[in-house]
């Protein structure tokens, strides 16, 4: 292996990666580093192809599962990657944000600024980057998308050999808790926005962030919601886990949650062999009694 890379500081060996998620399971990375520029991303990735190892990029951890045994590849965590830098365009009505920031950190940076349109991500707890490999979205309506993708002019990304490119609206393609965007690692985004009262949009915030406390369940460490809600029905799929009496259920340390049932909630021991079991228990029980499978939103590594 390239000694010089592993001399560095960005690289770390056997980094447990329970900590690193908001399920808090995972065993550990072979290699795992927190990147502060691009140029050391770059490097990271040349170094990833020489020693034919795969790579994962982690945001903030709320939507992914890793096994129990680790990760064998490099995973590249983008915490420290210029988490701060937020550049707006009040002219032209545009934002653009490093793929490193987190969310909450856009949502107050835009309210302080009198430009609207990124309410609905108060209270998910990913960054940037995270939140547009999944389209991430949220509405207080039923039947109403308000998604992240609906926002973006164009993004900057890294190949997966480190090469720059730049995608433009074209070449972006967005749908329910998906994009085209999982085999690029991203750089940052150019969001186009609107103007709105700052007090507007706070009061916004304030409802999307009190409804979702009060339909949420954080009594524990959880990844959000684990199925993404069928398309073209009326059931969400936390009601339809519910009427299939889910409620509850626990396979070793994971629990459906009894506050909402699309949520599980490590109990304090709980393994990824455990989460697998009860995502196919769960998937198993409503089809049987449904017709309808769900499909996992939260990404298993």
């Amino acid at each position: 292996m390239n000694s010089s890379i592993i001399s560095t500081p960005a690289l770390q060996r056997n980094v447990l990666l329970a900590p690193r998620t908001t399920l808090r399971i995972g065993g550990p990375a072979a290699y795992f580093a927190e990147p502060e520029s691009e140029e050391e991303i770059s490097k990271l990735l040349a170094w990833a192809k020489r020693e034919g190892l795969s790579f994962f990029v982690l945001g903030n951890g709320s939507n992914v599962i890793f096994g129990d045994a680790g990760y064998k590849g490099l995973v590249i965590s983008m915490c420290r990657f210029r988490n701060d830098l937020i550049k707006m365009n009040l002219d032209q009505l545009q934002v653009t944000v490093s793929a490193g920031v987190s969310l909450a950190r856009l949502v107050r940076f835009c309210q302080e600024s009198g430009l609207a349109g990124v309410e609905f991500l108060a209270q998910i707890p990913g960054t940037v980057g995270g939140a547009l490999v999944m389209n991430a979205g949220f509405s207080r309506y039923a039947g109403q998308h308000n998604e992240i993708g609906d926002l973006v002019l164009e993004v900057r990304v890294l190949q997966k050999d480190g090469t720059p490119a730049m995608l433009g609206r074209e070449d972006l393609k967005f749908s329910y808790r998906h994009s085209n965007l999982d085999k690029y690692l991203l750089l940052e985004v150019v969001l186009k926005l609107w103007r709105r009262p700052k007090d507007q949009i706070w009061n916004e915030i304030k409802a999307n962030r009190d409804f979702r406390k009060i339909r949420q369940d954080i009594s524990g460490p959880n990844a959000g919601s684990i199925f993404k809600n069928p398309l073209g029905l009326h059931h969400a799929a936390g009601a339809l886990i519910e009427r299939a009496g889910l409620k509850g259920k626990q396979i070793g340390g994971i629990q459906v949650s009894e506050q909402h049932a699309n949520y599980f909630i490590n109990r304090g021991n709980a393994t990824s062999a455990d989460v697998i079991q009860l995502i196919e228990e769960v998937q198993k029980t409503v089809f049987h009694a449904t017709g309808i499978t769900l499909e996992p939103e939260i990404r298993i590594a």
